[in-house]
């Protein structure tokens, strides 16, 4: 049976240790800050990039170069003849479609394999998650169109959300709800994720101070997580660690949580949104 291999990006949120363990491959997007190019989690990390943030003038992201793709394809290809791959939902960055015109190019001088690209329509460990349960189908000797048919069920089922200090940082990106631009109020905190599907950032409301934002983000998993229902849940934090173990307990408190993940945001990200803290989960 012929093996499959996993690739997403950096977006992921998923940490080192089941990337190691299940052999995912990341792409690393790039990134520019104030005009120096970095690779995503690659030539910068997070303590990296929060040392500099309240230094950065200017910040840009861009996809992967498509040589970034080719040659991770070329390096899966020596031991796999079919290779799956979820990226970031591409309403909100070029990675799809750069992965798609490097898959053809691929393709052109490599026709005995197959490579097949997945709309996750969604980001951080939401993303993740799909990309797991992909790595998990192949490791199970899953053929690719099941390995894929996973990945389709999992977008349909991942959810995403964020409570963010300030909008300024997604309003400047050109990411934020449309809603957010009819202002900010003191000391409250917006509330934004991805959980209906659309590939795109949704506005889910505000909460006032840190507390009343956890809060909230709680009883968001509660409107799509029955009681006791098992949950796979992965809470990320940006420059406050602090913020994601007080959001970690409240979590598993709440919930009965068979898979728990704790994971910061890499550098692409937290240049879009600032501070924040967040959770991505499925039941």
């Amino acid at each position: 049976m012929k093996k499959v291999r996993i690739v997403t990006d950096t977006v992921c949120c998923l940490p080192d240790n089941i990337v190691k363990e299940y052999g995912i491959k990341l792409v690393p997007l790039s990134l520019a800050i104030n005009g120096r190019p970095y690779r995503d989690q690659v030539d910068i990390g997070p303590d990296e990039f929060w040392k500099m943030f309240d230094d950065i003038k200017e910040f840009k992201t861009g996809a992967p170069a498509l040589t970034e793709f080719t040659s991770i394809f070329s390096e899966l290809s020596k031991e796999a003849d079919e290779i799956a791959c979820t990226f970031v939902s591409k309403a909100l960055s070029a990675t799809y479609e750069a992965a798609c015109q490097a898959r053809d190019l691929f393709l052109k001088d490599n026709p005995g394999k197959n490579i097949e690209i997945v709309d996750s329509r969604t980001a951080a460990g939401a993303q993740g998650f799909i990309a797991l349960e992909m790595a998990r189908a192949a490791a199970a000797g899953k053929p690719l169109k099941e390995v894929v048919s996973t990945a389709s069920d999992m977008v349909t089922r991942v959810k995403f959300a964020c409570a963010l200090e300030t909008l300024k940082y997604l309003i400047k990106s050109g990411r934020a709800p449309k809603t957010a631009y009819l202002g900010e109020l003191m000391h409250v905190r917006p509330i934004i994720g991805m959980v209906n599907n659309t590939g795109l950032v949704e506005n889910l409301g505000r909460a006032r101070g840190k507390e009343k934002s956890m809060e909230r983000l709680v009883e968001l998993i509660s409107e799509y997580v029955k009681p006791d229902q098992p949950v796979h849940i992965m809470v990320h934090y940006t420059n406050s660690i602090d913020d994601g173990k007080q959001l970690q307990e409240m979590v598993m408190s709440k919930f009965n949580c068979v898979e728990y993940y704790m994971t910061p945001y890499s550098p692409v990200m937290s240049g879009h949104t600032g501070p924040v803290f967040a959770v991505s989960f499925y039941a």
